[in-house]
């Protein structure tokens, strides 16, 4: 795997400075646009870098879907973690730590009975836990300042830790170096 920390450092720091300078230049209005396709299966049609993408979601046969598809929370759980492998290679260009690999698996617990209004569950998921495996020469600072990084500029990860609390178990070459997840909760 190659991540270039300089490159990352340098595009950190320079859209900063420049965000400094001009608020509006950090303006932006992400869209995406979806369409139902059959019962509960959904496409999305976007535009992004003068390219267009499209995906799908469905629900499984027992959900009244075909399976054709992830499901939505699927794509949520992927938009967190993809945000933050996205901030957690920036935050090691901005903690000088080498990534050599780095695996992030994040997990829920909710209780369908919430989405069919059962005995007053909440619909929605009751908390998250990332967790993240780092191989890199560098040291557990390191890693502990770009998990830090990441946490702090992360906007799907701020997003979602005001609404469910999010748990992290980081693993250093293989051992587990921060761990906030309660007793009772195992992902």
């Amino acid at each position: 795997m190659r991540v270039d920390l300089e490159r990352l450092r340098t595009n950190v720091e320079a859209t900063s400075e420049k965000l400094r300078g001009d608020d509006s230049a950090g303006h932006v209005r992400p869209r995406v646009v979806t369409r139902l396709i059959e019962n509960v299966n959904a496409r999305s049609d976007f535009v992004q870098y003068d390219k267009a993408f499209s995906f799908e979601c469905d629900e499984s046969e027992g959900r009244a879907g075909t399976g054709r598809a992830p499901s939505p929370l699927r794509y949520f759980l992927s938009g967190l973690a993809f945000c933050q492998q996205v901030w957690y290679a920036k935050g090691a260009a901005l903690a000088g730590c080498e990534i050599e690999e780095l695996e992030i698996d994040v997990v829920t617990y909710m209780d369908m009975r919430g989405e069919h209004l059962i005995d007053g569950i909440p619909p929605n998921p009751q908390w998250i836990v990332i967790e993240a495996d780092v191989t890199t020469p560098g040291t557990d600072a390191q890693v502990l300042a770009m998990v830090d990084e990441a946490n702090a500029r992360c906007p799907v990860y701020n997003l979602v830790a005001k609404a469910v609390p999010i748990y992290e178990r980081i693993h250093h070459n293989g051992e587990v170096i921060r761990d906030t997840v309660p007793d009772g909760i195992e992902p």
